[in-house]
């Protein structure tokens, strides 16, 4: 009876540290696996944001004060995204019209919707209308 006790408190024992063990290397696991970089992109969200820069060659399609609407040229890899892109003008002075040519220097990701939006970092004329 005795023998049987001392077999049965052997297996608990055994049974416990390997489950806490298993405890350890479970959490440790999920406390090394690397972490998403969530950064707030300028409209606020929480989207997973890219840092490479891009930029591309396009033409105004509309002017208001706040915002232009570009159309990206044809060969461009952005028109394979939207053909229409709403570019925010933050404390920009320049007079804009439609018909202009422009460069647009952006970081991050396309944003779909309608028309696409960026987070614009320069705005270049090319040429007039």
């Amino acid at each position: 009876m005795k023998k049987t006790i001392g077999i049965i408190i052997i297996i608990v024992l055994v049974l416990g540290i390997g489950a806490g063990v298993v405890y350890k290397i479970i959490e440790k696991d999920v406390t090394d696996r690397e972490t998403l970089d969530f950064k707030t992109d300028t409209n606020g969200s929480n989207d997973t944001v890219s840092h490479d820069e891009h930029s591309f060659y396009g033409k105004i399609l509309e002017v208001s004060s706040s915002y232009i609407i570009v159309e990206p040229n044809e060969k461009e890899e952005e028109r394979k995204s939207s053909d229409k892109f709403h570019i925010e003008l933050k404390n920009d002075n320049t007079i804009y019209k439609v018909g202009t040519n422009v460069k647009i220097t952006y970081v991050g990701d396309i944003k779909e919707s309608y028309p696409a939006q960026i987070g614009t970092t320069k705005i270049e004329i090319v040429s007039e209308k």
